[in-house]
């Protein structure tokens, strides 16, 4: 067990001086929670292979099951995905900064411990302001899923999380409530024909609709 330390940040109005201590135990290699539009996330660096796979033992998480990236602007994507294709431009255009995870060929840049080995990679950039400013201070992508056990329901309170994760975590970034509630929805625009992973906030019509594909 560690010591976790809980700390309330106003999701409105986010400062540096709050998350610092934060984002230095991401760089670290340490464990954080923090909310997101969609559910509350438990991270580590995404280039630190031993941090990436503390997030799996901290879950309960088989290691053969990706991570995805989190990012604080939509062009970080180019350092991660090894290509970017115009239907996925057009997504991201659309969707990003929003609860839209994108399945790209990874880069270089990318661990085999995020993909589980895998070529392709997902990576979101989140709608909301306080997990954004905490990746621009730790000074790389959030490697990440769900702050809850596997298995469990994903949690959208930072009280949440604690019932499941105080003890093996070095924060919880609490931001109240989160604005979503739902997952992402994930589609693979790895290939040339997008492909559905799995339908959450928004609906796959409405994602065929904004490419000019929905019939």
């Amino acid at each position: 067990m560690q010591s976790t330390k809980t700390i309330k940040v106003d999701p409105r109005n986010p400062s540096e001086r709050e998350l610092m201590p934060v984002a230095a135990a991401v760089k670290a290699g340490e464990l954080v929670v923090f909310p997101t539009d969609t559910v509350y996330g438990i991270g580590a660096n995404a280039l630190n292979p031993k941090a990436v796979l503390k997030v799996f033992k901290a879950k309960d998480r088989p290691v053969d099951k990706p991570l995805i990236l989190l990012i604080a602007e939509p062009q970080d994507a180019e350092r991660y995905a090894a290509q970017i294709s115009s239907t996925a431009r057009k997504l991201m255009k659309e969707y990003w900064p929003g609860p839209l995870t994108l399945i790209f060929k990874r880069s270089a840049a990318v661990l085999d411990a995020v993909t589980a080995g895998g070529e392709t990679v997902g990576i979101r950039c989140p709608d909301n302001d306080i997990v954004r400013l905490l990746i621009k201070l730790s000074g790389v992508a959030l490697a990440t899923t769900s702050a809850n056990i596997a298995g469990k329901p994903s949690p959208k309170t930072a009280k949440e999380v604690e019932e499941g994760l105080r003890g093996k975590v070095a924060y919880i970034v609490d931001g109240g409530q989160t604005k979503l509630g739902v997952e992402s929805t994930v589609v693979d625009v790895s290939t040339d024909e997008p492909r559905l992973i799995r339908e959450g906030y928004i609906p796959w019509e409405e994602v065929l609709s904004k490419l000019g594909l929905y019939k």
